[in-house]
């Protein structure tokens, strides 16, 4: 096929109008991106996808062409144009002689230490600071894009129906791999109640003309923090995903920043916004909705590329592991404020189901290694070798460690925050402060038991003393006691069981999962 021709030929410096000293190269489920010292060239992928289709060599020209106009509304001097991709007896060369094989959109090399995905890697200080400024040129930028109304005959009401519809269609045949049949179906019920209830709403904001023609896929990969701030690779291959409500385009760069792990930031962002932006009564009302579209969208994206046979192993894999994460942070989304409590033995995993779960719901962590070590003024990662339930250990120090979870817990759980306390709950006494304090809030409660086999919960206790670089004390040699003293939750408790040997991605989705079935969602 022509495409893996130029492919070939573009991994070669003779391909280029000036030989670059190194190319490097990235994919996605759509494009081909071959990097210069001081250009990009980005080539279509001919695939079709419904929503999307580069079959043709005019498509992918026309697409082209729109990828520049459109995109240099934001980064005017970064792209430069399209160039041909020619054959003849030579060889394949951009702007040569002879057949035409493809095209590729033209651009500027920006600066990879400049990127905002890349500042967040390595915790760039002036990141809080740059927040601000990006949240004010996201506020200037959305007043000035341009207002559209029945975009393309369609209605933005059902522009929102005919989006969803697509993506359930879509990521059905990816049940099982990157999202469960459950998830799937709170997903879609979610959605289909939300807008019956807010059709109204829907309607009138388009008439309001909070509908614009926007990005349509901003996140971190797509902002380089120069002077001027640079936005680049909005969406050209199909008019329907970029003209949205002015909220759509905000929510996909603060999932993007909740997703790897800065809900701070996005904080900040939305402050910043906030401040500089229109009035928006509807948009507290909106913005759930619309990250959970956005993070909905991401892990179909990656589902896509973890299916692509021509993509390299180690990237397919990749990207099902990045679907998974953005699925289960879309499940997050659409989590109540609920009490969540881990319960288990030693090694069973607790901490790094939990740490999970705080990363996509937002909920507090609690840890009872590190509040019982505070208490007693030891640092997190001084370890202690008394015997079990002796020294901080002792039951006294215990219902010291769990009164004061329980203090914290009620202080989270009162505004509104959701909270995990990270604890193995050995006694159905410490269980039943914590269901008296969820009835006390009147917020729901999920236990979570975690159990195993005992040889692999021993041999992870080895692995991590051995490794010390962990909170908890818990060691091998302990566990035999423990379980003795381990009283198992009854079933008035309404436990959700987890196998400790299941991957954490599937554990996460059943704990969620669990707690929609029971509780609703916020939409």
């Amino acid at each position: 096929m022509n495409s893996d021709i130029v492919h070939k030929a573009l991994m070669h410096a003779r391909a280029y109008p000036i030989a670059p000293g190194r190319i490097e190269f990235k994919e996605t489920h759509v494009s081909r991106l071959y990097f210069t010292d001081e250009f990009v060239y980005k080539v279509k992928k001919p695939v079709d996808f419904g929503f999307l289709n580069f079959t043709t060599l005019d498509r992918r020209r026309f697409y082209c062409e729109e990828e520049v106009r459109l995109n240099r509304r934001f980064a005017p001097d970064t792209y430069l144009g399209v160039r041909e991709i020619r054959r003849d007896a030579t060889g394949v060369h951009i702007d040569g002689q002879g057949e035409v094989l493809d095209f590729a959109v033209w651009m500027k090399r920006l600066p990879a230490e400049r990127m905002l995905d890349n500042l967040i890697a390595r915790d760039a200080p002036e990141l809080p600071q740059a927040m601000e400024a990006l949240g004010g040129l996201l506020a200037r930028i959305e007043q000035e894009a341009e207002v559209c109304r029945q975009n393309g005959g369609m209605s933005n009401l059902e522009a929102i129906r005919r989006n969803w519809r697509e993506n359930f269609e879509q990521v059905t045949p990816f049940c099982g791999q990157s999202l469960s049949a459950d998830a799937l179906k709170l997903i879609r019920d979610a959605v289909a109640t939300f807008i019956e209830k807010q059709e109204t709403l829907l309607q009138q904001r388009e008439e309001q003309g909070f509908v614009r023609d926007g990005h349509g896929d901003l996140h971190a990969e797509h902002i380089c923090l120069t002077e001027p701030i640079r936005i680049y690779d909005c969406i050209e291959f199909n008019r329907r995903f970029r003209v949205a409500d002015v909220v759509a385009d905000l929510a996909f760069l603060l999932m993007d920043l909740d997703f790897r792990g800065r809900r701070d930031l996005a904080a900040i962002l939305l402050a910043a916004y906030a401040n500089a932006a229109e009035p928006d009564p509807d948009f507290e009302t909106l913005l759930p909705f619309y990250k959970v579209y956005r993070a909905f969208v991401r892990g179909k994206v990656d589902s896509f590329l973890g299916a692509d046979a021509k993509a390299a192993a180690e990237v397919r894999q990749e990207a099902v592991d990045l679907a998974r994460s953005y699925f289960l942070l879309a499940l997050g989304y659409l989590t109540p404020c609920t009490l969540i409590l881990t319960c288990g033995l030693m090694g069973s995993g607790k901490t790094t189901l939990a740490q999970s779960l705080a990363r996509v719901t937002g909920a507090e962590l609690l840890r009872s290694d590190l509040v019982r070590k505070e208490l007693a003024g030891e640092r997190a990662t001084e370890g202690a070798s008394a015997p079990y339930e002796q020294g901080i250990y002792a039951p006294s120090w215990s219902g010291r460690t769990y009164a004061r979870l329980a203090e914290l817990a009620e202080q989270a759980l009162r505004p509104g925050r959701g909270v995990i306390v990270d604890a193995s709950f050995v006694r159905a006494e410490d269980r039943q402060r914590f269901y008296d304090l969820a009835q006390r809030t009147g917020r729901p409660v999920l236990l979570v038991h975690l159990h195993g086999e005992e040889a692999t919960l021993a041999q992870r206790l080895r692995e991590r003393t051995a490794a010390g670089t962990d909170a908890s004390d818990g060691r091998a040699e302990l566990l035999p006691a423990q379980q003795r003293a381990f009283e198992p939750p009854d079933p008035g408790e309404k436990p959700l069981r987890l196998d400790a040997h299941l991957p954490l991605p599937e554990q996460a989705d059943r704990t969620l999962c669990t707690i929609l079935q029971r509780a609703g969602t916020i939409l």
